[in-house]
This record gives C-alpha cells, sequence and structure tokens, in this order.
C-alpha cells in the first residue's frame, strides 16, 4: 500500500513555496498527499516564526499534529520553517513529539533527513546558516490551484528594520538566477497557470547582492516577452525607497504586469521611521511619483502602530497621512517587541490598549476609504479573473479584478453567469460592499 503523507503549511506565500517544494521531494519519495492528518504516515508541520503569535499557532498545529502518532497512522512527525529556525536546540525538549526539527536552513534536505531517520539514524535537528534557495525547479509541486502561482525571486534579506527577525530566519539576501525563473515562469504557464505573483522577502532587492539593479525591471521585461507569457503577472513586498522610475517605466507599458504594487511603509512620521530602521523621511513623493508615472495603480501597504516613542501626535499625523493618500488595501499591526530585535530594546511604548485603539482607527478609517472607492466602480464593466466557487456559497463564484492580490485583498463575487477557474471574463459591476465587489458576467 502506497504511504500517505500530509504537510501544514503556516504563514506567508513565501513558506507557502517552500511547502510546495517538500511536497515534491515527499512525491519523489513514494508518497501520495492527503488532507487528512488521520491518514497520514508522515505529516509535515511547515512553521511560521515571524511574531510571537505566529508562534503559538505553530505549537498548536504540530500538538495537533502529534495526536494522530497516538490516535492515527502517523509514525513521523516533522516540524519545519522559521519557528525550527529561530528555536533550534530548545525546541528538542520542548517539543519531544516531534521526530524530526528541519530549519529554513534545510527545505532541500527533508529527504535525506526523513530517510536518514527511517534508516535508524536518531538526529533530530537539521539546522544551520540558511545559504540555500529553494522555490523553483521541476520538482515543486503548485498548491494554489490551476490559475495562479507564486514565482520566489530572491531568499533572505539584508534590509536592517530594527523590529524584525527575518534576516535571522532567512539569511543574507540570495537572488535567484534569472534563467531559473524564465524556465520556471515558463513551466507555470505550461501547467496552465494564468497569474504569476513575484514574491520575496524585498523584491525590489532583486540581483542586488549581484550588483545589478536592474535586475528586477529586467526580469519583467523578459517575463512580459516570454513566447507564452501569462495574463498577469503582480509585483509584491517592494521597499518603497527602491522603487525606480525604469521600474515603474517597465509597469506602466506593459498590458500584462497588473498596476498593482504592495509597500510596506510602516509608519509616515520620520522620527517613528528611524527608530523603525527605515529612512526618515516621509513616504508620500515616493507614493506620488508611483501614482504620477503608474495612473491605474492600486497600491497595498501594512502599518505598524504601537511602536516605542509613537506619540499621540505622531499617530494623529499617521491619519491624516492615510486619509490624504487614500490606499487602495491597508493593512494594519500592532506592534510587538520579538526578542532579539533591536526595536524590543527600545524605550517606551504606547500601552496595549491605546496601540489596539489606533489600530482600530486607522482600519475604520480604511473600511471608508475602501467603500468609497469600490463605489466609483458600480456600472461600470472591468475584467475579472475567474478563481472558482465562493468560498462562502456553493451558489455563488468568485474572481478578482487585476488590482486584487491573492489572499490578501477583496474579490468579485459573481452573481450570474458563468466561467472557469482562470478565465479572465468581463463583468458588469452591480455592487460593492466594504472590500468587494459584486457582479455579473457578460
Amino acid at each position: 500500500m502506497m504511504k500517505k503523507a500530509c504537510l501544514i503549511s503556516l504563514g506567508c506565500a513565501k513558506n507557502l513555496v517552500d511547502s510546495e517544494t517538500m511536497v515534491g521531494q515527499l512525491a519523489e519519495m513514494g508518497y501520495r498527499m492527503t488532507g487528512e492528518s488521520g491518514e497520514a504516515d508522515l505529516i509535515v508541520v511547515n512553521t511560521c516564526g515571524f511574531l510571537e503569535n505566529a508562534v503559538g499557532e505553530a505549537i498548536e498545529a504540530i500538538l495537533e499534529a502529534a495526536v494522530q502518532k497516538v490516535a492515527g497512522k502517523c509514525s513521523l512527525l516533522v516540524a519545519a520553517g522559521c519557528m525550527v529556525q529561530r528555536y533550534g536546540k530548545k525546541l528538542l525538549t520542548e517539543l519531544p513529539e516531534v521526530d524530526i526539527f528541519l530549519g529554513t536552513s534545510h527545505y532541500d534536505a527533508l529527504r535525506t533527513a526523513v530517510e536518514s531517520k527511517l534508516g535508524g539514524n536518531p538526529k533530530r535537528l537539521w539546522i544551520g546558516r540558511p545559504a540555500a534557495l529553494s522555490g523553483s525547479g521541476p520538482g515543486r509541486v503548485i498548491s494554489t490551484g490551476a490559475h495562479s502561482g507564486y514565482l520566489k525571486i530572491a531568499e533572505g534579506c539584508d534590509n536592517s528594520c530594527s523590529f524584525c527577525i527575518i534576516p535571522h530566519l532567512r539569511g543574507p539576501l540570495r537572488s535567484v538566477g534569472e534563467s531559473a525563473l524564465l524556465a520556471e515562469a515558463n513551466r507555470l504557464v505550461t501547467l496552465g497557470i494564468k497569474e504569476i505573483n513575484l514574491i520575496a522577502q524585498d523584491t525590489t532587492a532583486f540581483g542586488v547582492d549581484r550588483g545589478e539593479p536592474q535586475a528586477l525591471p529586467n526580469l519583467l521585461e523578459k517575463l512580459d516577452g516570454m513566447p507564452r507569457p501569462p495574463a498577469w503577472i503582480r509585483l509584491l513586498y517592494s521597499y518603497p525607497e527602491r522603487i525606480s522610475e525604469r521600474l515603474l517605466h517597465v509597469m506602466a507599458h506593459s498590458a500584462r504586469i497588473v498596476p498593482y504594487l504592495d509597500i510596506p511603509i510602516q509608519h509616515c512620521v520620520p522620527s517613528v521611521l528611524e527608530a523603525m530602521g527605515r529612512p526618515a523621511r516621509s513616504p508620500e513623493p515616493i507614493i506620488d511619483k508611483i501614482r504620477s508615472m503608474v495612473p491605474a495603480i492600486a497600491l497595498r501597504t501594512s502599518i505598524i502602530v504601537g511602536f516605542p516613542g509613537e506619540t499621540r501626535a505622531h499617530f494623529k499625523s499617521l491619519l491624516a497621512f492615510v486619509e490624504r493618500v487614500r490606499f487602495d488595501h491597508l493593512g494594519v499591526f500592532v506592534f510587538s517587541p520579538e526578542p532579539g530585535t533591536r526595536a524590543a530594546r527600545l524605550g517606551e511604548r504606547p500601552a496595549p490598549k491605546t496601540a489596539q485603539s489606533r489600530r482600530a482607527a486607522l482600519l475604520e478609517l480604511q473600511r471608508e476609504i475602501s467603500r468609497q472607492k469600490l463605489q466609483k466602480l458600480v456600472d461600470r464593466t472591468l475584467e475579472v479573473m475567474i478563481e472558482g466557487p465562493h468560498p462562502e456559497s456553493d451558489l455563488l463564484a468568485s474572481g478578482r479584478l487585476a488590482t486584487q492580490a491573492p489572499e490578501v485583498d477583496g474579490c468579485v463575487i459573481i452573481t450570474d453567469g458563468h466561467g472557469q477557474a482562470g478565465q479572465i471574463k468581463p463583468v458588469r459591476i452591480t455592487a460593492s460592499h466594504d472590500y468587494d465587489l459584486e457582479g455579473t458576467i457578460c
């Protein structure tokens, strides 16, 4: 009987790509994947370790999987990813249920670790300084559906944000070679992928480690010029200070590179930005330049409130900034003093209750901005990529505009008409909500 494996992927899209490469290794070993952990002979939990609450979620998932070693078929439990890289040897005693711990340094060694354990090797911890690249190659098994996929263009990060432990978890910036990325993009299109989303810890740093500051716009031009290009090419996780005029020019003159940027600004007050380890100047001029060169652009950003030193006046400036700039999509996070970061050692910060109220105020402002923006789209006919059944109703379908990224933004609820996943259809928008639209396929 064929062995079965279950892989539970937590965290971000970059982690998901790593999970897809591990699924490929499991398939090479003869395992058939199952979504039911109770049926699995081997369970892998690919963890997130960026924030303490993510660590708690990871531990809960591991302990739930460990139950299957008693109640189910599971004989081998693997914990992988950022949480393992973050805590290392401490986990050996804290989680005795786990047979193998695999850090971000050893994603490509899952097969070696499993075969070694099955062969009687008692080694449990596989960890080192992250240096390898993962995320591409014929062994990767796409899990995002038949129409949309991720292309990880770089690993690690060289930025020095005071609140972030990613350089510790993922290592220094390592850009994937252009030829490998073009080959992987061609493979994705061959598999039927219509939308390729470029991801990295900082996509705009792509090639900087090789002394190639124009590597990203060069790559986008070549993806756009592929013999069989995808319908949509999307750029995610872009550091605002590295968004160049050449990059914006390439975006503005392409029909396939969608008018969308995710630029996590984190704050707008120079003194707070300086404490965050970011350039100590307002991001507003950069945003103005983006919008002047790509007028149809949709902008997503993320903001941290409650950072050490953030005053009531700073927050009022932040509210006014968001009101003035009017982002299309906005995520707001309360500062978390992660052990090992410089920010955790900074001075006093707003009380947790104050930080939560600031977050709520920003989200309420953004809800109103989003509602007003989406209302202007009613009665227009727009191109929508069909995704499939709506997650909350079998009677409705769901899709996305080019200005809506998968997983993180709103959607278009299809109330009438038919289309298959991956098809791009003209949809007449009939209603709007806070973050979603409704429409009928023309």
